[in-house]
């Protein structure tokens, strides 16, 4: 097998046919042997060694015809003359993270330790992150264009875990070349399935050399995840629910591929606002958004109110509709930190069984036990 699979490469090598967009470079020494279950964003590919691809299929929302490879090395193998992708060795002993989610993941696979800088650490949930921030043995590095790339390189990095929003984070990608510090997309944020986002852990663990361990934790949450879905079409009816609130007096409410709206839909409730298509949130007007808000028998995440008072005080017309006055508001703050930051979009992104259990709860408390008590969400008193 592996001198079939030289003999391809070569042969491809002579054609010029790599499979992919003009100007990239794709490894072809080796087949897939980690195709995600429900991520869309990555694969791994083998070598003919100990070695491995970590391929970034969808590196920021939107990259059409654009992938990031990183060669895993291992036992002191290098990368294949002319990779032009980024090279980590397995098992990093210093990492550095830009996003939250980012913890969850590294956390799950019994890497923690390893983690000795952040972005944002005032939003920071995970504990053991929050006592080394205060301690000194974990590091603030700053934000977006304020990051302090004199104190990023003085941590010594085995690698840093990026990502892109609105496309390529060229910025820092080509920063951290000339520090000559590896780095690794990681856009479990583009995926839009709640297990999607979940199986990123696997990608973590293939970095980190636990990738079978990585596989396990993903697939209890995924086996949960199914059970509580099953349990959800046993509901006798939908309950219709409602979205976000105004922002800067526009109201962003997302399209039906969004990974809340699959969340909502496999709890088993309907979305009010569905019906446009693709996977990005889109504005809609006071008026619209105050119809859908009368139909809704739920109503989800308005911002950052945890009260009915501070609700009904960004527009007091909120309080007219029958879901305010039953008291039927949810939102993702019940594990906050003093700044503001949600573990929601922390350990949340990892533990869609969690999610999808608080979900449930709120949409059919019938279907679930008596004492259960939500993890993520909390009714506005």
């Amino acid at each position: 097998m592996k001198r079939l699979v030289a003999y391809l490469t070569i042969v491809a090598l002579a054609l010029g046919l790599w499979g992919c967009p003009e100007g990239q470079t794709q490894i072809t020494c080796g087949e897939v042997v980690y195709t995600p279950h429900s991520a869309a964003g990555f694969e791994i590919v083998a070598t003919e060694g100990a070695s491995t691809v970590l391929r970034i299929l969808t590196p920021w929302p939107a990259a059409k015809g654009v992938f990031k490879e990183v060669f895993i090395s291992r036992e002191g193998e290098s990368a294949p003359s002319g990779f032009g992708g980024q090279v980590v060795k397995a098992s990093p002993q210093r990492v550095v993270c830009l996003s939250s989610s980012h913890l969850a993941y590294i956390d799950a696979v019994g890497q923690i330790d390893a983690v000795v800088g952040v972005s944002g650490g005032t939003y920071v949930s995970n504990h053991h992150i929050a006592e080394g921030l205060a301690q000194g043995s974990v590091r603030e590095i700053g934000y977006d264009a304020n990051i302090n790339y004199e104190l990023l390189a003085a941590l010594r990095p085995d690698v840093v875990f990026i990502y892109g929003t609105t496309g390529e984070n060229g910025a820092m990608s080509q920063k951290l070349e000339e520090l000559r510090i590896p780095y690794i997309y990681i856009s479990d944020h583009t995926e839009n399935t709640p297990l999607g986002k979940s199986e990123w852990v696997v990608a973590f663990g293939e970095v980190f050399d636990c990738r079978q361990g990585a596989e396990d934790v993903f697939e209890g949450i995924g086996e949960k995840y199914e059970s509580l879905r099953l349990s959800a079409l046993a509901a006798s009816s939908k309950p219709r629910v409602m979205l976000n609130s105004p922002y800067k007096d526009v109201w962003f409410v997302p399209s039906r591929e969004s990974y809340v709206v699959r969340l909502i839909e496999d709890a088993g409730g309907e979305y009010v606002c569905g019906g446009a298509e693709g996977d990005l949130s889109r504005p809609i007007s006071g008026e619209s958004a105050y119809v859908y808000l009368s139909e809704a028998d739920v109503w989800l995440n308005p911002n950052a109110a945890r009260t009915m008072a501070a609700l009904t005080a960004e527009n007091p017309k909120f309080a007219q509709t029958e879901v305010v006055r039953e008291g039927r508001v949810y939102n993702c703050t019940a594990r906050s930190t003093a700044s503001g930051g949600s573990d929601f979009w922390e350990s949340g992104a990892l533990r869609a069984d969690v999610v999808l259990a608080d979900m449930l709860a709120i949409l059919h408390p019938e279907l679930v036990a008596e004492d259960y008590e939500l993890y993520y969400f909390e009714q506005l008193k």
